[in-house]
């Protein structure tokens, strides 16, 4: 005999509980992969030191940064 298994009935407007560093972590997340990959001074002008640390890296990757 064969039993049938179901997943129960999704109801309308469920709310799902994500915690707040989640966010945090994402916003983090976003914030450093902009500075490693596309930061040219434009966020602030003395950040030159960052863009040639991540320069040869850049490249690698293949992002244009010039």
């Amino acid at each position: 005999m064969m039993s049938t298994i179901t997943a129960p009935a999704a109801t309308a407007g469920a709310r799902i509980h994500v915690p707040v560093w989640a966010f945090l972590a994402m916003a983090l997340g976003l914030f450093a992969s902009y500075v490693v990959l596309q930061e040219n001074g434009l966020l602030v002008n003395s950040w030159m030191a960052v863009h040639e640390f991540f320069h040869d890296g850049r490249h690698a990757l293949g992002f244009p940064c010039h």
